[in-house]
């Protein structure tokens, strides 16, 4: 498959990047720049591409989503036509910038809620919310990401994340996604009171 990372130039979008490239699926990272979208593919490594977003998303079979909440409506009201019937992967954290300990959103809805409201016809997923870009960089070790939205497609989201050499948990439909966003503000707390950079989620008994 084709898999776009949007907003993909940065931290994340590059260990997102560095995961993909293992797996096989054809990668491109996408940015409003596209100076900057290539040079994030030529760290990324051989086989990487780099795109505008539109591009990226007109390109793309799935689309993971690693822009910051100030850009997250911008650019999906940009991408509406390009993103229609296809699969988006959320990994936004709606952050307050007045308090890195409580999310905020436009609307008081999940940041993966919004999405799926901007673009009726895509399959929105939220997952990644819990695991930092260090951790993902650590390309010989498995972690937990667990995944929220609907039925449809689902499969194919999981199956994707496994095929990064990680471990896909099932957490539920898209009303869950909020709590996912939370659980990112609850580890940034956690690597505070214990001065680490790498808290992680492990779920047990699945």
């Amino acid at each position: 498959m084709k898999i776009a990372i949007l907003g993909g130039s940065g931290k994340l979008g590059q260990a997102f990047a560095a995961r993909l490239r293992q797996t096989g699926h054809e990668v491109a990272i996408g940015s409003r720049d596209p100076s900057k979208a290539e040079e994030a593919a030529a760290k990324a490594g051989r086989g990487v591409r780099g795109m505008t977003n539109s591009d990226a998303a007109q390109w793309c079979d799935i689309a993971i989503v690693s822009v910051p909440y100030a850009g997250h409506r911008t650019l999906f009201e940009s991408l509406k036509e390009a993103l229609n019937g296809k699969i988006i992967i959320d990994a936004t954290v709606p952050i307050d910038p007045e308090n890195i300990f409580q999310i905020k959103t436009a609307s008081g809805r999940s940041a993966a809620e919004e999405t799926a409201a901007m673009i009726n016809g895509a399959f929105v997923f939220a997952a990644f919310q819990t695991i930092s870009h260090r951790v993902l960089r650590q390309l010989d070790v498995s972690h937990d990401v667990l995944v929220a939205g609907g039925p449809a497609r689902k499969p194919e989201v999981l199956d994707l994340i496994r095929s990064m050499g990680l471990r896909a948990i099932e957490a539920g439909s898209l009303e869950i996604a909020g709590h996912l966003e939370r659980m990112t503000v609850l580890l940034l707390s956690i690597n505070k009171a214990n001065n680490i950079k790498e808290s992680g989620i492990k779920i047990t008994g699945v």
